[in-house]
């Protein structure tokens, strides 16, 4: 995806992914995702905004202005959804939700007041509205919906993370196998092998390995390493012809071993080896 906007070069788009990488490592995608929108004709600013799955009508919602350059937009929204275990993306473009008052509180001491504003004073309102509102006509069903998606975030963004777990699970126990096991890249991290790693005739030859994060349709993480095969001349350069892994791709995992759980960050991991891998 392309994104025009004059304060992301290639150097700096490059630092933003990287910096993403590392904040969605363990983040699934079940309950919804928050995004930085690129400034609009609306707004110089940078925006941050939710997306939640479970919404029919209005999936996506405005939530804060950011900075006026990238990276600190980033950072800022880092530090805004730190307790949410949901992924952080960039974006150039938002399905706003059309306005026809459907966010306006229609009745009680909050009446002609919006749902976004009452939820920041007074969210346990907005949690009342979304758990115990009877809508009966369609606008009242969108307004349920909107109070559901604001007390989501509320709930999500204001709970500490040590007491919410990931979605991720433990698959399997030690020893078993795998087998067809469909799997979404998450991060991609490049590791020289120290261990077969050479100098030969005054020439260091590299063996450049690539540990990779997957993510199954259930929100299970896993760890695995992609071998190099061939060495390098350069450190943390892939060899020719390897297959070099990225965020998002999809792969089938035709068999593999449990080599053992890891728990990361309230995070749980199942860890593979003895890999055959599908293209």
């Amino acid at each position: 995806m392309e994104f025009n906007a004059p304060d992301i070069t290639i150097e700096v788009y490059q630092l933003v992914q990287d910096r993403l990488r590392m904040f969605n490592e363990g983040r699934a995608l079940d309950g919804g995702i928050y995004f930085v929108l690129l400034p609009t004709t609306k707004t110089p600013y940078y925006t941050l905004w939710f997306q939640d799955k479970a919404a029919i009508h209005y999936p996506y919602l405005l939530l804060s202005d950011l900075e006026l350059h990238i990276l600190s937009s980033i950072e800022k929204a880092i530090r805004l959804i730190q307790n949410s275990f949901l992924p952080l993306h960039l974006t150039n473009s938002i399905q706003p939700f059309v306005e026809n008052g459907d966010d306006i509180i229609p009745f009680g001491k909050y009446r002609g007041k919006h749902l976004q504003d009452i939820c920041v004073i007074d969210p346990r309102y907005v949690a009342w509205i979304a758990d115990k509102y009877e809508p009966k006509v369609k606008s009242e069903f969108r307004f349920k919906e909107l109070a559901v998606s604001y007390s989501k975030v509320y709930q999500d963004l204001n709970t500490p993370r040590k007491y919410k777990t990931s979605a991720s699970r433990f698959v399997g126990k030690p020893g078993d196998k795998i087998k067809n096991l469909n799997l979404q890249i998450t991060r991609v991290r490049i590791e020289d092998d120290s261990y077969k790693t050479h100098i030969t005739g005054g020439t260091a030859y590299f063996y450049v390995d690539q540990l990779l994060t997957g993510m199954d349709v259930q929100g299970n993480f896993y760890l695995f390493t992609s071998k190099a095969t061939d060495r390098s001349l350069m450190s943390r350069t892939l060899s020719p012809g390897t297959h070099a892994y990225r965020v998002g791709e999809k792969i089938t995992i035709e068999s593999a071993k449990i080599l053992k759980h890891v728990e990361f960050h309230n995070t749980q991991y199942t860890k593979l080896g003895y890999l055959k891998v599908f293209f």
